[in-house]
């Protein structure tokens, strides 16, 4: 029983793609962590990249994974105890520093025991989250006003300032942002919901891999919190996406905020599995 380990996304794919896709929705990041890897490599750039699949003795089929490209956070899939103590030993022995793990909660569990143990430290806990999918979308009995629009490329500096303001309050989308705004303006991948002409939230979805596509970021300006316009633009860009052709239409929310929680819920979605992230 071993990690196998790539820098290779198609040697990764032909390993551990089937995997991956039996389960869209509890491989959300590394699904969509592994199409961003692509989509870099295809315009010329070579982020430092490390994919590992898992398998067992005498065993041909994957039975775990992860996706990262250092110093980002790690995704993996759900791990044995033996995979996560695995997976330990490997990251304190990497040429990489390990900095963050995004897993569900169990698996976590079971490499910080294992982190303890082969490096005498324990990590960091980081955020509890929740994840979402969306089964039937749900209108609100009462509508707030306004209506929703796809961004254009003249919002941009508004969707930078919303963005630097949600990684204030929620941390780290995980990419440059600069990078992160383009690429889902360019393919219509941000809903802002206007109030006549004045943009009063905003809401962004994945490109759909595998079927899915997951909804980040959701932010809403704090003088216009409270009025039913995060749900909203929630709800417009969720129905974006499964007109795109997700079958799976997922988030993450902060187990910290239950105001959010209770909103997701009102419009349609339902808990997968609870994650946890820890930091070295």
């Amino acid at each position: 029983m071993t990690w196998f380990i790539t820098d290779n996304p198609e040697v990764f794919r032909s390993e551990a793609g089937s995997f991956l896709a039996a389960r869209p929705d509890l491989h959300t990041m590394l699904l969509s962590g592994l199409e961003t890897i692509e989509q870099l490599r295809s315009g010329g750039e070579n982020p430092p990249t490390v994919l590992g699949w898992w398998r067992e003795p005498e065993e041909t089929a994957t039975t775990a994974a992860f996706v990262w490209t250092p110093p980002h956070l790690l995704a993996a899939s759900r791990l044995s105890p033996v995979a996560a103590a695995h997976l330990s030993r490997l990251l304190s022995a990497g040429t990489h520093p390990f900095t963050q793990l995004l897993a569900d909660a169990a698996s976590v569990r079971a490499f910080c025991e294992a982190w303890r143990t082969t490096t005498g430290s324990a990590p960091k806990n980081g955020p509890h989250l929740r994840l979402y999918r969306l089964e039937q979308l749900v209108r609100p009995d009462v509508a707030p006003p306004g209506a929703p629009r796809a961004a254009t490329d003249g919002d941009r500096a508004l969707l930078h300032g919303w963005c630097t303001r949600f990684v204030m309050e929620a941390g780290s989308l995980g990419a440059d942002l600069d990078a992160f705004i383009d690429e889902r303006l360019s393919r219509g991948g941000w809903r802002l919901w206007e109030v006549g002409d004045e943009p009063v939230a905003m809401a962004a979805m994945t490109p759909v891999v595998a079927g899915m596509a997951r909804i980040t970021p959701v932010y809403t300006p704090p003088g216009q919190r409270g009025r039913g316009y995060g749900s909203a633009v929630t709800a417009a860009v969720s129905q974006a996406a499964r007109d795109a052709g997700a079958e799976h239409v997922l988030l993450f929310t902060d187990l910290a905020n239950p105001a959010s929680n209770s909103v997701y819920r009102r419009i349609g979605y339902r808990p997968v599995l609870d994650y946890r992230i820890v930091a070295s």
